[in-house]
């Protein structure tokens, strides 16, 4: 039995439209790839026209997909945050001080190696994109609300907030970036400052 005109017709409409829609996506797949590699190259303020050259998107279907570079920005850190979110899990710290001193050094220091080039294209980026302000301000909270609960007692007993601001401090991306970057620390000897800045802080 031959098939019905109306079955016919939505199977050739459909497929236009459908392969149109994967070409796009796979476009702003590719862009947004390419925005993260320039990122992690060190590229902090990448323009259109790069991630353009690098995707191999055109510069004019890159403002197709994209209404404008915010949106560019708010794609790129949504899918870092796909690759990197399982990092921002509650940090396993258990015993005395020195304990957990070491396992939140050793837990901050994976993820500030891993999160590092976009962290740093967000700080430099925040004051003019609201996606990469949030952002930060999400990761703060998260640090903020860690270093609470695992050191809870000895805030407690020390009660002085000078010391508790001193702590988020020392434990901050800013204070691991310029441990790595800007003094050339080894990974090693960087989470050794930070474990024992804490120690020296809270003991």
């Amino acid at each position: 039995m031959a098939e019905p005109i109306t079955a016919l017709v939505a199977d050739g409409g459909d497929t236009p439209v459908d392969g149109r829609r994967a070409r796009r996506q796979r476009s702003r797949d590719l862009a947004v790839d390419a925005m993260l590699d320039l990122i992690d190259e060190g590229v902090l303020r990448p323009t259109a026209q790069q991630v353009a050259d690098r995707s191999g998107v055109s510069l004019r279907s890159i403002f197709r997909i994209f209404e404008d570079v915010q949106s560019l920005h708010e794609a790129a850190t949504a899918r870092q945050v796909s690759r990197v979110g399982h990092l921002f899990v509650p940090i396993v710290a258990v015993g005395d001080l020195e304990q957990r001193a070491a396992a939140t050094a050793a837990a901050l220091a994976r993820l500030y190696e891993a999160v590092g080039p976009i962290r740093r294209a967000a700080l430099r980026l925040a004051p003019e994109s609201e996606v990469f302000a949030e952002r930060l301000r999400q990761a703060r909270g998260w640090l903020r609300d860690e270093l609470d609960r695992i050191f809870q007692p000895e805030l407690e007993r020390i009660g002085r907030p000078t010391r508790r601001a001193a702590l988020e401090a020392v434990c901050s991306f800013e204070a691991w970036d310029q441990l790595r970057r800007g003094q050339e620390l080894a990974e090693p000897a960087a989470t050794e400052v930070v474990r024992t800045t804490i120690v020296d802080l809270l003991g």
